[in-house]
């Protein structure tokens, strides 16, 4: 279902008729192919390997930055399977404390289409701060149930392995069945007595983390169909903000931004602007003057 403020207008785009080659390995091309369908784009998944890049499990970890490990995703894709194709697409989801509210959890979900004929980038986000993820530590005796119900099993799954490592480790489980009996055979060969029980953080078991996603195709189809005013390529969209934004009650110019900045991918011109919230003052509880 989609949000209220994320409805998109349907019709032709600047990428209308084309096919953007999604290689992802958890089904998340269910997600946002109908949002590509709205602008008459085609998607398609392809299947890479993309745990080779990290796992959220923790058996493989990810070594390079979201942007970088986007671009290897679609060169795996644009090199291995897909050589001649023009259009690719790859997700990145991070999980971690908020760095504002440290005791919370947040998700950033991350896009990046490559356009291999104009040769840019276009890269889109969405920062979820309820995400679905948790874990805990339990023995022979404790009961599980309320840990899944706390994570809303099983539109999200449960992952298990032994406290003290991740050999045997089961994902995708979504029944408390299959649960119970992870937590036996891992039980087995823990050495500390206890297990743990996880959120499965795949898209594919994931129901918050699949909306987070959507979000950000929403995000990633608006930038395609914003044009640089200067060579009309896709990707004109905000860079960074300027400051100077005057407190309602001081009248101090303040760190928030009085103004946005919009760069072409492509040919890099530049352009500043109002912001796009129409907000002209910043409110006395938040200025730096006011409340030093």
């Amino acid at each position: 279902m989609e949000k209220k403020g994320t409805r998109l207008d349907k019709g032709n785009s600047f990428y209308s008729g084309e096919t953007v080659y999604f290689v992802t390995k958890h089904m998340k091309e269910e997600i946002l192919s109908p949002l590509f369908s709205s602008q008459s784009i085609n998607c398609v998944a392809i299947n890479i390997d993309t745990d080779q890049f990290g796992t959220f499990s923790g058996e493989i970890e990810r070594k390079a930055s979201v942007r970088e490990t986007l671009r290897r995703k679609i060169q795996a894709g644009a090199t291995t399977v897909k050589p001649g194709a023009r259009l690719f697409l790859a997700s990145e989801g991070s999980f971690g404390p908020d760095p504002f509210l440290p005791l919370m959890q947040r998700d950033l979900e991350s896009l990046l289409l490559w356009d291999r004929q104009l040769e840019i980038e276009i890269y889109a986000e969405y920062l979820c701060h309820q995400p679905i993820h948790a874990e805990v530590r339990l023995g022979p005796r404790d009961d599980f149930n309320k840990f899944l119900t706390d994570i809303r099993f099983p539109d999200h799954g449960v992952m298990v392995h032994p406290e003290n490592c991740r050999d045997p480790i089961f994902k995708g489980l979504t029944t408390q069945h299959a649960v119970a009996q992870a937590m036996l055979d891992c039980l087995i060969v823990s050495t500390t007595g206890r297990v743990v029980l996880a959120t499965d953080l795949r898209a594919n078991y994931n129901q918050t983390r699949r909306e987070a996603i959507r979000q950000a195709g929403y995000n990633l189809i608006k930038k395609l169909n914003t044009l640089c005013p200067e060579c009309g390529v896709p990707g004109f969209a905000i860079t960074h903000g300027v400051p100077g934004l005057p407190c309602a009650s001081c009248r101090q110019p303040t760190q928030s931004a009085v103004q946005v900045v919009l760069e072409c991918v492509k040919c890099h011109y530049v352009e500043e602007r109002p912001r796009p919230d129409g907000v002209t003052s910043l409110n006395p509880e938040e200025c730096e003057f006011c409340n030093p």
